[in-house]
């Protein structure tokens, strides 16, 4: 027998298998890249992956279990930029912004980040965060909460943007309001500069406000 063909079966099976659940999120994430959550069924993912939708049906028994582990997949990217050596203000910074990017990235999939929020994964994260946190603890959640409404409010309005092909500020008569202009004009013009910003003007709030050391 080849050894090709020895590589691939063994009494007539693929000794590798043709369908994981890894491998059906990823194409499912490309599927919804390319052309929309609206497009994405077992057979568009079955298509993609040149398998059978029936197989598929075995690995997730409806769409919305693929829906939500293409969830976690995106919560399981943005973790992976978070640096455990970095001061508790930069963990949080890089986490948010890191949020913000991957989201972009995968924009038409960000309605999922609200439809399947995956806080019951976030718990040793929320855990973890406390840990350092230089607040007391009962202002803690608030700060929490607070980042969190920040940046997921601003991933999934630069989300609607990018997916509808929306600039972020409408064009508009800058002699009619030409403070708006100026403001506009002088801030930062990166999407990812402007929410950093954005991310260090609250905690400097928080700082003042409950006297973090």
């Amino acid at each position: 027998m080849p050894a090709t063909r020895q590589q691939r079966t063994r009494a007539g099976r693929p000794l590798k298998p043709l369908i994981t659940r890894e491998a059906a999120v990823t194409a499912a994430m490309a599927v919804i890249d390319r052309d929309g959550l609206e497009a994405l069924s077992v057979q568009s993912v079955a298509r993609a992956m040149k398998v059978s939708a029936p197989s598929l049906y075995y690995h997730f028994k409806d769409k919305d279990e693929l829906l939500q582990l293409v969830a976690r997949e995106l919560l399981r990217q943005i973790g992976k930029s978070t640096s455990p050596e970095a001061s508790w203000e930069e963990r949080m910074i890089g986490l948010s912004v890191a949020t913000l990017r991957v989201i972009l990235e995968h924009a038409n999939a960000a309605p999922l980040m609200l439809r399947f929020f995956p806080r019951s994964l976030m718990l040793s994260a929320y855990e973890n965060s406390l840990v350092d946190t230089p607040y007391p603890v009962e202002h803690q959640m608030v700060v929490v909460e607070a980042i969190e409404k920040l940046t997921y409010g601003t991933a999934l309005f630069a989300a609607a943007a990018e997916t509808y092909h929306l600039p972020a500020m409408p064009a508009f008569d800058a002699d009619r309001y030409p403070r708006l202009a100026k403001a506009l004009q002088a801030g930062p013009q990166d999407q990812l500069a402007m929410f950093e910003e954005s991310l260090r003007a609250l905690l400097d709030g928080f700082k003042a406000r409950y006297s973090a050391q």
